[in-house]
């Protein structure tokens, strides 16, 4: 009897798996869908922020706080570009020299950062709304001046900026005109991690359905 009831079972098991992946019905694409999302949000990143020291492995850039794009601002005048607060005539990506020329005198005034410095530090070019950030756990310390870090700072979704201060550790977006009050002065409880590389845009596949959401239900 216990033959027959494994046999049995091991049958099911090949006809639910055959249907799953072979059918084109709607449903079997359904259960598909909520097998993949089970297996990626309660195993995959799971055993994926053990591996790497973090509660949150992978992050999505949900803003343009770090990016190094003069970037076309709303309103009447479609010709007008924006980074550090700063007003440009022409839109596009910025190489050090200019991000530097636009937005140097800020590092240079407030926590004396030089350009020099700037040069070495990690995502040296910023990075773009979507991109996929793989995050590693580091203690307050163990985090170094010009480091990405991504913390929680009381809002509905953590922060990802560039620390320009140790002691206090403080953050700044690079293509922000300054700091957020939330960034000056952050405590060990509050960090996550060190960004450690990027894929780019592929945190568009989920963030074009949240946005779409967000404009459904504003």
């Amino acid at each position: 009897m216990e033959k027959k009831s494994v046999s049995k079972s091991t049958s099911n098991f090949g006809k639910f798996w055959t249907w799953l992946w072979e059918s084109d019905s709607f449903w079997s694409y359904i259960v598909l869908l909520a097998i993949i999302f089970v297996v990626v949000k309660f195993i995959f990143l799971p055993g994926l922020g053990l591996i790497f020291g973090t509660s949150l492995p992978l992050a999505i850039v949900e803003s343009s706080s770090m990016d190094h794009h003069a970037l076309g601002t709303s309103g009447i005048n479609t010709n007008s570009y924006e980074i550090c607060g700063k007003n440009l005539e022409a839109g596009g990506f910025l190489s050090l020299d200019e991000y530097w020329s636009e937005c140097g005198s800020w590092y240079e005034d407030k926590p004396e950062i030089t350009k020099d410095e700037f040069s070495d530090f990690s995502f040296t070019n910023g990075f773009r709304k979507g991109d996929l950030m793989i995050i590693f756990g580091k203690n307050k310390e163990d985090i170094k001046l010009g480091d990405v870090i991504i913390f929680e700072a009381g809002r509905a979704h953590p922060i990802i900026h560039r620390v320009i201060s140790l002691d206090p550790l403080m953050t700044k977006g690079d293509h922000n005109s300054d700091q957020l009050p939330e960034e000056r002065g952050i405590s060990e409880s509050q960090t996550i991690g060190v960004a450690k590389a990027r894929i780019p845009y592929v945190g568009w596949v989920k963030l074009f359905f949240v946005e779409l959401w967000r404009g459904i239900n504003p």
